[in-house]
């Protein structure tokens, strides 16, 4: 005697599969410069701690500014491109004659490069951008999901482009206000990128397995356990924020756009999840098994 499997039951096998898949990547990007799928929060009285929030194809972020304008350590002032300067929120520039997101940190003033506690020509043409000039600038992207980030191009440079990424991959919210970039928790180096300029920059190489809700991108290069850095180098070494080498230069970008996609599993942190493989695997036995049945059935006919 032959017996036929139902075809529903290996249909429904067959639909089994398809959230895993449909999860498997969805692609996504925003253009940071449109106005048309973003809101502004005015943060404090001077704008520091603002955001800007964008969805796009199911997906939503977030994105804030932070600045290394805190005291540095027993002093009750910060100091010119030190690593042990605290972590404060700056605000978000935004200007739709601009070609990206610059960064205003909260120490403008001054009246010389080495006015103490103070940023000389913050807010000013380059330093309107996301710097590393006497402070180093970042930008926390917190998406609604957890994320791997594809790609970033930046639409504006000057004097140098290096800037470094950071994917969260600790538990909840990260905290980053007090702490310095030295002591931040939670964090991975995704990587440091070196004179980019204005092309989209492809992140896939390094952010491959890494999905997250939170991701860091700042001015310079990154030591983890150091901090900051100019992101150019002596030799095999990364050059300090306070070298007076020649082949320093301090860096100056504007965050255009952002690329990458949701559900590609991987290391993943900030709240996210990701992609349980046991529930495809789980699928293919129960397959396979009905496969078997449908043998050994024939054989006993």
């Amino acid at each position: 005697m032959f017996y036929r499997i139902p075809l529903t039951l290996t249909a429904a096998a067959v639909l089994a599969l398809a959230p895993v898949v449909a999860q498997a990547a969805t692609d996504w990007s925003f253009n940071l410069q449109t106005n048309a799928t973003t809101s502004t929060t005015s943060g404090d009285a001077s704008g520091y701690g603002n955001s800007r929030n964008y969805t796009n194809s199911g997906v939503t972020v977030g994105v804030s500014a932070y600045s290394n304008t805190g005291n540095n350590g027993a002093s009750t002032t910060s100091v010119d491109n030190s690593n042990a300067n605290r972590l404060q929120t700056a605000r978000l520039a935004y200007d739709r004659t601009w070609e990206g997101l610059g960064v205003y940190n909260r120490d403008a003033g001054g009246s010389t490069s080495s006015s103490s506690g103070y940023d000389w020509q913050e807010s000013q043409s380059p330093e309107h951008s996301i710097d590393n000039n006497e402070r180093a600038d970042s930008v926390l992207l917190s998406f609604g999901t957890a994320v791997t980030l594809n790609s970033i191009t930046f639409g504006w440079t000057t004097n140098d482009s290096d800037f470094f990424v950071l994917a969260y991959i600790g538990g909840g919210t990260p905290t980053l206000t007090d702490l310095t970039y030295a002591t931040l928790s939670g964090w991975t180096l995704v990587g440091n990128y070196s004179n980019k300029g204005t092309t989209s920059v492809d992140l896939s190489a390094q952010s491959a397995g890494i999905t997250s809700s939170y991701w860091l991108i700042g001015a310079g290069g990154f030591t983890v356990g150091t901090g900051v850095n100019s992101g150019d180098t002596s030799g095999s070494s990364y050059l300090p924020l306070d070298s007076t080498s020649s082949k320093k230069k301090f860096d100056y970008l504007k965050l255009t756009s952002i690329g990458g996609v949701t559900g590609g599993g991987g290391t993943s942190g900030g709240g996210g999840s990701a992609p349980e493989p046991g529930s495809l695997a789980l699928a293919g036995v129960a397959f396979l098994g009905m496969v078997g049945l449908r043998r050994r059935r024939r054989a006993a006919a």
